[in-house]
């Protein structure tokens, strides 16, 4: 079985076998990375590939998992940006101890101020 040399921020140099990364492949833009859980001291290690990398380590043995992004990212923004405004008054909003019921009915098509 190959070993993939990768490096960690914290420990440098480790040695990886192929059965310990993902491949994370973006089918929407093509954008790619790897993930990998350092083994001396655990930190989650991701990092930005290239194709030419992406085939190299799925031609070693490293699993490919592709994913999406949102729909939502694809729609056009509409309106003003959120400003600290809008935080204060959302953050004023979650103080209410009725503020979950009011968005039950609110959802429900039952506005009220």
């Amino acid at each position: 079985m190959p070993i993939i040399r990768a490096s960690c921020p914290t420990c440098g140099d480790v040695d990886i076998a192929p059965d310990a990364m993902t491949v994370m492949l973006c089918s929407s833009n093509g954008e790619a990375s790897y993930v990998f859980r350092c083994p001396n001291c655990a930190m989650v290690v991701s990092k930005a590939v290239d194709k030419r990398i992406v085939e190299i380590l799925v031609s070693s043995g490293v699993r490919i998992h592709f994913w999406r992004l949102p729909d939502e990212s694809e729609e056009e923004m509409t309106g003003p940006p959120v400003d600290f405004d809008d935080l204060i008054e959302f953050h004023n909003q979650l103080s209410d101890p009725t503020w979950l019921e009011r968005l039950i009915r609110y959802s429900q098509g039952k506005y009220e101020q």
